[in-house]
C-alpha cells in the first residue's frame, strides 16, 4: 500500500526511466558524435557548428513546455501524449543519423541530430511538468536524488560501454551505427512504462493561464534564478576546463580523463541520493549551505590534485558537490513553479543553467591570461561559488503559500 505522502514506485519508476534515457543519449551526443563525424572526414569547425546547433533545443525546450501546458494533445491528455512523441521522435532522429552522411549529406545529418535533441527537449519538459503535478511536496527532495542519480549514472555506464562497443567496432558510418541504433531502442523502457501509469487529472487550479509566468518574478524566484545561476557556472566553468588541466598541467593521459570523468558521474548520482537523507537530518538551511561550500571547495581542491588518486577522489568531490546541487536546485524550482504553466515555469527557472556556458569561456580566458596557470582561474571559482551563500538565507525560509489561480499577475510580485 503506498503512503499519501510518497510518490508511488510505478511513476518514479517512469520518470527515472525518462532521467536514464537522458542520460544514455547525452552520454552519446557529448562523448562520441564528434567522432562519429570526424571518422567519416568531416572538419573540425562543422563539426563544432553541428554539435552548437543541435543543442538548440534545450534552449528552446519551454516552447514545449508551453504547448503541453496549454494544448490537451487530441483529448489524450498534456503530458504522457507528449512525451510518447518526444521519445518516438527522439529514437527517429537517432536511427536517422545512421541514414544520411554526416560529411555528403551534411544538412539532412544536421536535421536528424536537431529532430533527436528536439524530441529529448519535449519529453524532458513534460516529464519535469508531471513530477510537478504528481509528487507530494514532502517527497521532493527523495525522487529529485532519485532522477539526478539516474541521468547520471545511466551517463557513465554507457559512456564506458559506448566506448568500449566503438574500440571494437570502429566509430563512423557502417561502423558506429550500432550504438545509435542501442541508443534509440532504450526508449521502449520508457515507452512500455507510460503504458502503465495514469495520465495526471488537472484541478480548476492547475488550468493554463498566461499570469502562472509572474511566479518567474517574485522576489524569492529572482534570488533562487540568481542562485541557480552562479552554481552551474561555476561548476560547468571548471568540469569543462578539467580535461585540459589534466594533460596539459598535470599530464595525464586519455584513458585517465575518461577514468575522472566516470568518477565525476558517479559522484552526481552519489550527491543526489544523499540529499533527501540529509534534509531529514539536517534541515534545508544547513543543505543549501553545505550545497555551497563544496562546490567552493571541490573546485578549489582541483589544485591539490597529484597523482591518479587524489584526481579521482577531488573529481568524485566535485561531481557529488554538483549533484547535491542540482537536486536541491530542482527541489527549489517545483517550489517556485506554478501549477498552471508547471512544465513551462520549471523550464525557464532551468533555463539559466544554459548561461552557464559563458562559466567555461570565462574560465579559459583567466588561464589565458595567467600564462597557463590554473591557480587563479580555481580560486576565482571557489570565490564565485561563496558568492552563492548569502543568497541561501532567504532560500531556506519556508516556500510562501502558492498563489490562488484567481489572483491577478501583480498580485504575484510579492
Amino acid at each position: 500500500m503506498s503512503r499519501p505522502d510518497r510518490l508511488d514506485p510505478l511513476h518514479v519508476a517512469f520518470f527515472a526511466s525518462l532521467y536514464a534515457i537522458q542520460g544514455v543519449v547525452i552520454a552519446y551526443f557529448f562523448n562520441y558524435n564528434q567522432l562519429y563525424m570526424g571518422a567519416a572526414g568531416v572538419p573540425i569547425d562543422r563539426i563544432g557548428l553541428v554539435q552548437t546547433l543541435a543543442t538548440i533545443p534545450f534552449s528552446l525546450k519551454f516552447l514545449g513546455g508551453i504547448l503541453s501546458d496549454r494544448v490537451d494533445f487530441l483529448g489524450l491528455g498534456h503530458r504522457k501524449p507528449y512525451i510518447v512523441l518526444g521519445l518516438l521522435a527522439q529514437s527517429a532522429g537517432l536511427v536517422a543519423l545512421t541514414v544520411f552522411h554526416p560529411k555528403t549529406q551534411a544538412i539532412a545529418f544536421l536535421a536528424s541530430a536537431v529532430f533527436a535533441v528536439s524530441g529529448l527537449a519535449l519529453y524532458d519538459t513534460c516529464c519535469d511538468g508531471m513530477v510537478i503535478l504528481v509528487t507530494p511536496t514532502p517527497d521532493r527532495e527523495r525522487v529529485q536524488g532519485i532522477l539526478v542519480a539516474a541521468r547520471f549514472l545511466a551517463a557513465m555506464v554507457c559512456s564506458k560501454l559506448f566506448g568500449a562497443w566503438l574500440q571494437k567496432t570502429g566509430n563512423g558510418p557502417g561502423h558506429g551505427d550500432g550504438v545509435l541504433y542501442a541508443c534509440a531502442a532504450m526508449a521502449l523502457v520508457p515507452l512500455a512504462l507510460a503504458a502503465l501509469v495514469p495520465e495526471p487529472t488537472r484541478t480548476k487550479g492547475a488550468s493554463f493561464e498566461w499570469a502562472a509566468l509572474g511566479a518567474l518574478i517574485r522576489p524569492r524566484a529572482v534570488v533562487l534564478l540568481a542562485f541557480g545561476l552562479l552554481y552551474a557556472t561555476v561548476g560547468y566553468g571548471v568540469e569543462i576546463n578539467l580535461s585540459p588541466y589534466y594533460t596539459g598541467v598535470c599530464h595525464f593521459g586519455s584513458d585517465d580523463v575518461g577514468n575522472f570523468a566516470a568518477a565525476r558521474y558517479v559522484g552526481r548520482a552519489v550527491g543526489g541520493l544523499l540529499l533527501p537523507l540529509a534534509v531529514l537530518r539536517l534541515g534545508r538551511p544547513a543543505v543549501l549551505a553545505i550545497g555551497v561550500l563544496a562546490l567552493a571547495g571541490s573546485s578549489l581542491g582541483q589544485l591539490a590534485v597529484g597523482g591518479s588518486a587524489s584526481a579521482a577522489c577531488w573529481g568524485f568531490a566535485f561531481g557529488a558537490a554538483n549533484g547535491w546541487d542540482d537536486a536541491l536546485f530542482a527541489v527549489l524550482a517545483m517550489e517556485a513553479s506554478d501549477p498552471r504553466m508547471a512544465a513551462s515555469t520549471y523550464a525557464l527557472f532551468n533555463a539559466v543553467g544554459n548561461l552557464s556556458v559563458l562559466g567555461g569561456f570565462a574560465f579559459a580566458k583567466v588561464v589565458e591570461r595567467s600564462h597557463g596557470d590554473y591557480g587563479p582561474a580555481f580560486r576565482l571559482a571557489c570565490v564565485a561559488a561563496l558568492v552563492a551563500l548569502p543568497m541561501t538565507i532567504p532560500l531556506a525560509r519556508p516556500a510562501p503559500k502558492r498563489p490562488s489561480h484567481a489572483e491577478p499577475l501583480d498580485e504575484l510580485l510579492v
